[in-house]
């Protein structure tokens, strides 16, 4: 932002002096249109940056790496829990997540006790089919 305005700053510095040096020729209304290009050009500078959409991507960015933390959390989990059921000799229950609720499919059919014991064990948030 400072450089920009230096830039303008210096552009109109410049302007000054040509204006001065131009009043009375031919060629000053030409050198003028010249110099209202650039002053133009350099008011408009920062655009395409800004229009670049740096900010658009480094949004996305911090998305999808919640996204990746949140799948992460949900594996580290889901291992965790398998591991649990394979210490206790279930060794082929399926354990799923979806919308970060825990499915535990146990392949088998349990007593109440046991299944008791097991939500104990796994936590409130697991439902154990």
């Amino acid at each position: 932002m400072a450089s920009w305005l230096a830039s303008i700053l210096g552009v109109v510095v410049v302007g000054v002096i040509v204006e001065l040096l131009t009043q009375n020729r031919r060629m000053g209304n030409f050198i003028r249109s010249i110099y209202g290009f650039i002053v133009l050009l350099v008011i408009v500078s920062p655009l395409p940056k800004l229009l670049k959409a740096d900010w658009w991507t480094s949004r996305a960015e911090e998305m999808v790496n919640a996204e990746m933390l949140e799948n992460l959390a949900q594996s580290s989990c889901q291992t965790q829990i398998t591991q649990t059921l394979r210490l206790k000799g279930y060794d082929h229950a399926l354990v799923t997540v979806v919308d970060h609720v825990i499915y535990v499919n146990l392949g088998t059919t349990v007593d109440a006790a046991t299944l008791a014991e097991l939500q104990k064990d796994l936590g409130e948030e697991v439902v154990i089919i």
